[in-house]
């Protein structure tokens, strides 16, 4: 199963969507944009970003080809 979050790490819904999920995350929508990867985001980056309750725009994991 894979998720599409529209809420960013930096909030409650959107860090409790992170931390409590056991799906494949490939999308999360913010204010600050939007991170996209089909094969799925970094959880450990993902992780990183809820921890320091940074929105998506603070993401430093890789994406893709």
């Amino acid at each position: 199963m894979t998720k599409f979050i529209t809420g960013g790490p930096d909030g409650d819904l959107g860090s409790n969507e992170i931390l409590m999920g056991q799906e494949k995350i490939v999308g999360i929508l913010d204010g600050s944009g939007v991170l996209y990867d089909p094969e799925g985001l970094n959880r450990d980056a993902l992780l990183e970003l809820v921890q320091n309750r940074q929105m998506v725009e603070h993401f430093s994991g890789k994406l893709s080809d």
